[in-house]
């Protein structure tokens, strides 16, 4: 039978996970994975026990999404994960539930943001050989 887990990680700025503990009960989780305040953004044991434990059809409950990942690549590899496993994230704050066809979207999203990331970068540093040659100095003149 399908389950509503939830996963807390307390902020840096706010290591009180009380509000997020009463949002995931409220919002019907019956198991909570809690990492604890001091661990490394790299080791996320709880995460990791959070993610093992999901099958088909269960749900994943977050506060919000900045506490389950801090970048939009991150956020995507969960996504995947998740999806793979046939469950599903719901965010409270954000309102959002995600689905197999969401994280198709995302993927998208997530191309559209490193080929624009790299065009960006290559107009940057060929705008900054072009001022080179020119003798133009990208320095400010005080």
């Amino acid at each position: 039978m399908p389950e509503r887990k939830g996963y807390i990680r307390p902020s840096p700025i706010e290591a009180d996970i009380d509000t997020q503990f009463e949002a995931l009960k409220k919002a019907g989780a019956e198991k909570i994975f809690e990492e604890k305040p001091l661990s490394k953004e790299a080791d996320r044991p709880e995460l990791r026990h959070a993610l093992d434990s999901l099958c088909s059809g269960d749900t994943l409950i977050v506060a919000s999404l900045d506490r389950l990942a801090r970048t939009v690549t991150e956020l995507f590899y969960i996504l995947e994960e998740i999806r793979r496993k046939g469950a599903m994230l719901e965010s409270l704050k954000e309102h959002i539930e995600i689905g197999d066809d969401f994280m198709h979207h995302l993927g998208i999203i997530i191309d559209f943001e490193r080929s624009s990331l790299i065009e960006w970068q290559r107009e940057t540093i060929e705008a900054k050989k072009s001022r080179q040659e020119k003798g133009t100095f990208s320095r400010r003149q005080r």
